[in-house]
């Protein structure tokens, strides 16, 4: 769902510049991202006939020429406030956005529980995201270039442990000190300094650290699309630094990785970045063992793919694969609006079907046999085009097939709405996140397209466990609205499981899914959900989902613990912290507790930033 996708992940092409010289309730039945996904000039700028998009420019084309203009339908599934989403659900979805100034640590008091945090959980819950919208009283253009802020849940014998931090990066440490805007983000219009003096050419943005986080070979390590990580300590979250490089060209680690397990059962981090060059996109794959030593390194060119926006991608045993998405630079508006400062580089990058295609990209993993690398490549083209953010998983069959499930947006993206654009933004479906499955005959060519469920959803996982390997569920938010006639905000959790099979070997369609609900509140809304394993536990759901939810009522974020067997059912524990966290973006689980010892004394700590920043020293 676009108003919930992760777009601080959008590169600005390097290409483009040569281009242009309340409590909740579960219910059971049979969700893209968190945010606003679409850069503006200002979060209050002109008004929106003053910077119409693709979807305002649609609209206007086709009420000129007296045809139907595509609304939220009257019907009579839409009879009451309370069956569409409005104004009032925007405004308490827009306020999940506020600036946190806070940097706190505390054990979790038993006040804040509700229900009883399972004895059994160890481990802890990682979140990233942006948490900063305003730099010295300057609002920043759109949320996803925010400054990032970590955010860890660690759990031990009944017990919880909070930390928040901002992660020092070197543009958050200048600005905060400089008190005003000096770097340009993703999504920055014009000079973001206010100067006069605009350099259309400088592509270069600040590396803000805010998009995913993972624990690994002992480090904790928060990523950002065009930039290196940042290792983060525990439990005081200082930053230590940028301490993991890559060998390759562009100095990207990426936002994105998946974590497999070798046939020797040892488990391999997989992480990428993409950087274009000309017109194609190349692509590397790194591959780690548990102690981050780099075991190889895949490069491959994409040929007309520079605009193919490659967040995300999928492994399984013996592939690496990418789905390349129907996108173009659009060079008119690159010379009309972005070289004159009036729109972001990201506006510039347009919804490009029928004349491009969805390609899918299968590439070999090292030591799998065969030809490796550039020349082991293979191209595919699916049925119907559309853009993906995520993906859920993908596995092999015995016969030839991959299986791939992703959130495709059937209708496009747009990139040019913004914090203005209010509940209009849900009248039409580009932007929407529609559960997929692709099934792609390696054999034959062939690509079948099934629709999994008429929900909008983001934000799809599965548990680790089948990472690259057949699985039957899945997890991701979703609307609160369950057909296809409505869309709105991500609110729910939403479970789906069918048969691995579905699509070649059984059929596959929206009836052969089977779905499980929770739904927090009308004015909640829950973010990615993190499938948290059962110690122990031997089938695929015996586990925990793991889900923030920001309550708009009472201004303040809780954590859901849901058992994964049951959605519906509600949590079996609720963290309610006594403030609000912005939205974030991606998390993650490690099984390493990062909270101070049980018996140690932890006093708990509270820092307002607007007393000043510095960079951590060791």
């Amino acid at each position: 769902m676009a108003l919930a996708s992760s777009t601080a992940c959008l590169p600005p092409p390097a290409s483009a510049a040569a281009a242009a010289g309340g409590r909740g309730s579960g219910v059971a039945v049979a969700p893209h991202a968190h945010g606003l996904q679409r850069c503006s000039s200002s979060i209050s700028g002109p008004p929106l006939q003053q910077q119409r998009g693709p979807r305002q420019q649609r609209r206007a084309a086709a009420a000129a020429a007296g045809r139907p203009v595509a609304v939220a339908a009257p019907s009579a599934l839409l009879t009451t406030p309370a069956d569409r989403f409005g104004q009032d659900d925007w405004d308490a979805f827009l306020s999940g956005y506020r600036s946190c100034y806070h940097e706190r640590s505390y054990w979790i008091d038993d006040s804040m529980i509700e229900g009883t945090i399972p004895p059994e959980l160890e481990g802890t819950l990682l979140r990233n995201g942006p948490g900063l919208f305003e730099v010295g009283g300057k609002k920043i253009p759109q949320p996803f270039d925010g400054d990032g802020l970590l955010a860890i849940f660690a759990f031990k014998g009944g017990r919880a442990f909070f930390a928040n931090r901002y992660i020092r990066t070197e543009g958050f440490v200048k600005e905060q000190q400089a008190q005003r805007l000096l770097y340009r983000g993703a999504f920055s219009v014009g000079n973001p300094t206010g100067g006069l003096f605009y350099n259309p050419f400088d592509l270069s943005v600040k590396g803000i650290a805010n998009t995913g986080v993972v624990r690994w070979g002992g480090k904790l390590l928060a990523l950002y699309e065009r930039d290196l990580p940042y290792e983060v300590s525990a439990p005081a979250l200082r930053t230590l630094g940028q301490t993991v490089g890559v060998p390759s060209e562009a100095p990207y680690f990426g936002a994105h990785y998946r974590v497999t397990q070798a046939a020797d059962g040892s488990r391999r981090l997989v992480a990428f970045n993409a950087a274009e060059r000309g017109a194609d996109s190349r692509i590397n794959v790194f591959e780690y063992d548990e102690q981050m030593r780099l075991l190889h390194r895949t490069e491959v060119d994409l040929p007309n793919a520079a605009f193919g926006f490659f967040h995300d991608f999928l492994a399984t045993p013996t592939h690496y694969i990418f789905l390349e998405s129907p996108m173009s630079l659009d060079l008119w508006k690159m010379a009309t609006e972005y070289m004159l400062g009036k729109a972001c580089i990201a506006e510039c990058i347009k919804w490009d079907a029928p004349n491009r295609q969805t390609k899918i990209h299968l590439i070999p993993r090292p030591g799998t046999g065969g030809s490796q690398g550039e020349a082991g490549r293979r191209e595919f083209v699916a049925p119907q085009p559309f853009f993906s953010f995520h993906h859920a998983n993908a596995f092999e069959t015995a016969d030839g097939k991959v299986m791939l499930d992703t959130v495709a947006n059937l209708d496009g993206v747009d990139f040019s709405a913004n914090f203005e654009t209010g509940p209009a933004y849900y009248d039409d479906n580009v932007g929407r996140g529609t559960l997929t499955r692709l099934v792609i005959d390696t054999k034959t060519g062939a690509v079948s397209q099934h629709r999994l469920m008429d929900r909008a959803c983001e934000f799809p996982c599965v548990a680790p466990a089948v990472v690259g390997r057949p699985h039957t569920h899945m997890y991701m938010v979703g609307s609160r609205f369950p057909g296809a006639d409505a869309w709105g905000a991500p609110q729910a959790v939403v479970k789906a499981s069918l048969a691995p099979e579905a699509g070649a070997s059984q059929p596959c369609s929206t009836a052969a899914v089977a779905t499980d609900v929770y739904f927090p509140g009308r004015r909640a809304f829950a973010q990615e959900p993190i499938f948290v394993p059962r110690p122990g536990g031997t089938a695929e759901d015996d586990g925990w989902v793991m889900t923030l939810v920001y309550d708009a009522e009472e201004q303040r974020t809780r954590l859901a613990i849901l058992d994964a067997r049951n959605l519906a059912a509600g949590p079996v524990a609720s963290i309610r912290l006594p403030h609000a966290l912005p939205f974030g973006l991606h998390g993650s689980w490690t099984s390493d507790y990062l909270g101070p010892a049980l018996g140690q004394e932890w006093a708990p700590t509270e820092y307002d930033i607007r007393q000043g920043v510095t960079k951590d020293t060791a």
